[in-house]
């Protein structure tokens, strides 16, 4: 439906999808920083009604619920049911995250409680930056992630260098070794650092899922499953609901997600958080 919002697209993604409309606020910039992406949801529940599913992304849990819980609560009041992909990485306030709030994790009983519990959310570890990455770093979220009540996490590996030249730019200036391709950066090192990350998760209760940018991985790595993020067999379970599901290439190649709206926008990096790994920018 395009790489921007625009409200007329929407009719046309409700004729595909019938009642299984599911959005995204948003994959495209964060709406803990972006009223606009607020006011985009709900001019369509204004023009259309309210939606299936609508599932929150965003890397301050605090700053979206400013700006958004009421409407998330009238969208709840009218049989929408909420989900939601919360990234903390444990760089807040880094070159790599200047913008993100530290101890996002903490605000998820806050959400929890608003939307359903805390099996509406997953925690993101995305992205695994080669050099940045430490286990120790991921092994204290997971635990953290776990006393909040969280049993769903995704993780995402960074595009490679060449990919994004934007983020190329941003990255050759803090990571060494990115302008030359980061040596190392490779198919192995990632299934040994996935299934790593898979087992500690498990020792606290998480399953990990991966992303499209590491779908490979789910046939290499035992106990990572595929990727789906908008995962239409998690909507279905939690809205008590199967509208039928209709068929979706995804967004990315490896992508499982369910057919999805998003009133998010391209371009609005330096609104944002600023995040160096970004290519939304």
């Amino acid at each position: 439906m395009g790489l921007f919002y625009r409200l007329e697209n929407y009719a046309k993604y409700r004729a595909l999808v019938g009642e299984a409309t599911y959005i995204d606020i948003t994959r495209r910039a964060d709406p803990a920083r972006i009223p606009q992406v607020w006011k985009n949801l709900q001019e369509v529940v204004d023009t259309y009604g309210p939606p299936w599913v609508v599932q929150l992304w965003t890397k301050d849990i605090a700053g979206a619920l400013h700006l958004g819980e009421g409407f998330l609560r009238s969208l709840i009041s009218q049989g929408t049911t909420i989900t939601a992909q919360i990234t903390v990485t444990g760089l807040a306030g880094t070159p790599f995250e200047p913008l993100v709030p530290p101890n996002v994790l903490t605000q998820v009983p806050r959400l929890a409680a608003l939307i359903g519990g805390p099996d509406h959310i997953k925690w993101r570890y995305d992205p695994i930056i080669p050099g940045v990455h430490t286990t120790e770093r991921f092994w204290q979220l997971a635990q953290e992630a776990s006393r909040m009540g969280i049993t769903q996490g995704v993780i995402n590996f960074i595009a490679p260098p060449g990919r994004y030249k934007r983020v190329d730019r941003r990255l050759a200036r803090l990571l060494p070794g990115w302008a030359e391709g980061m040596p190392g950066y490779n198919r192995e090192w990632m299934k040994a650092v996935a299934k790593e990350l898979v087992a500690l998760a498990a020792q606290v209760g998480i399953t990990l899922a991966c992303c499209a940018e590491s779908a490979f991985l789910a046939q290499e790595v035992e106990g990572l499953r595929p990727a789906a993020c908008g995962d239409y067999a998690w909507f279905v379970t939690l809205s008590g609901r199967d509208p039928g599901r209709v068929p979706f290439k995804g967004s990315r190649p490896g992508c499982g997600c369910a057919h999805y709206f998003d009133v998010g926008n391209y371009g609005w990096w330096a609104r944002c958080h600023r995040c160096a790994y970004c290519y939304a920018g």
